[in-house]
């Protein structure tokens, strides 16, 4: 054999290699999109609080009512998520406090008492 056909055959080795890479990618990345999109629209389907938080995605801030029911949606499914048990009907309250909405009042037992209180003026 010529001695420049041997110098050739690892570039030709390599761009093969290469092309066969390639074309392995491809076909795994074409599997992967036929397989996602089906068992994702079956669950969308069989479970209602996973359509509840599609159909959250576009509310809007002035769509108050949608709002309210999709911030409940999202409290149960972080519930489920966390694996927490679900609230009695009694404990609103305390849900409340839970909740990542309420926020408790100052606790002002550490301000100084020996300054005199600013007062507050109107506008000038």
């Amino acid at each position: 054999m010529n001695t420049k056909a041997l110098e050739r055959i690892p570039a030709l080795a390599a761009v093969v290699l290469v092309v066969l890479v390639v074309a392995a990618c491809a076909i795994r990345l074409r599997g992967d999109e036929a397989q996602t999109s089906t068992p994702a629209s079956a669950d969308v389907t069989s479970d209602p609080l996973t359509t509840k938080l599609a159909e959250c995605r576009s509310v809007t801030y002035e769509q108050k009512d949608a709002l309210s029911e999709c911030r409940q949606a999202w409290a149960e499914k972080r519930r489920k998520f966390l694996g927490q048990k679900a609230p009695a009907a009694s404990d609103t309250a305390a849900a409340q406090a839970g909740s990542s909405l309420f926020v408790p009042p100052k606790d002002e037992s550490r301000l100084p008492s020996g300054y005199p209180q600013i007062q507050q003026t109107g506008k000038e």
